[in-house]
């Protein structure tokens, strides 16, 4: 196989599969389950999900040993290091990505960086809401590392950040500090659920537009599902691997 040309999966993603891939998997779980997903805070369970349906969906052809141009998702795997410069001196800093797709030879083809936010992270406070600061800084340092681990292959390479914001039916079960920002927007929203989504899924695609430049498309792909009376919405945005592209 000539790794240059490389996998049917690099050239066939897009940020509208992988989101719509993302919600599929979610769905596809019981209620108990998915209620359980949209208050664990945590993304790599999302990323397992999203890993077994992207080794189904047929035009990436994902695990198939009959065809040299297939590949394999894994999680957590290593891209390349990198270095932190400060005041106080150099610290290498190992990279790991939630999703890779590699080819054959190990080799990355597509990053997929996996985040997870509440969509109180949107619009936090009383007064003055804003967005969770680390929302931004977050996005920047999942760029780099997409890039770090990329620019460096000469042949087919895609990578994608991948936005998970939930709502969970029982908010009540989240821990307490969790629980006060949701009832701060549920107040300030007088409860009404289709507000309170799209006043902090726009404070977190407001920072999203800050890295515009930085995407295929500066318009990210975004999928609700809802779960009795939780919801998530799934955005995802392609990376241009070389800066100012």
């Amino acid at each position: 196989m000539d790794n240059t040309q490389g996998l049917l999966a690099t050239s066939a993603l897009q940020a509208s599969i992988v989101a719509d891939l993302s919600a599929r998997a979610f769905a596809a779980t019981s209620p108990e389950i998915q209620e359980l997903l949209l208050r664990s805070k945590n993304e790599q369970t999302f990323s397992g999900l999203l890993s077994h349906e992207l080794h189904k969906y047929p035009t990436l052809q994902l695990g198939d040993p009959r065809e040299p141009r297939s590949g394999t998702v894994l999680l957590e795997f290593k891209g390349k290091d990198y270095t932190n410069r400060s005041e106080e001196g150099d610290t290498k800093s190992r990279n790991f990505h939630d999703l890779s797709i590699v080819n054959n030879l190990g080799e990355i083809e597509v990053v997929i960086e996996n985040k997870f936010w509440y969509h109180f992270d949107g619009s936090k406070g009383k007064r003055n809401p804003k967005p969770e600061k680390g929302i931004r800084s977050q996005l920047s340092d999942d760029i780099y590392k997409m890039r770090r681990t990329l620019s460096e292959r000469t042949g087919a390479r895609r990578g994608f950040i991948l936005i998970n914001v939930v709502t969970p039916s029982f908010p009540q079960a989240l821990p307490k500090s969790y629980l006060y920002q949701h009832e701060v927007l549920w107040n300030r929203t007088s409860g009404e659920h289709a507000l309170y989504r799209q006043t902090g899924l726009d404070g977190i695609l407001n920072i999203m537009k800050e890295f515009a430049s930085d995407f295929v498309n500066p318009n990210p792909e975004i999928v609700e599902v809802k779960s009795g009376d939780g919801f998530v919405d799934f955005i995802c945005a392609e990376i241009k691997i070389e800066k100012g592209a």
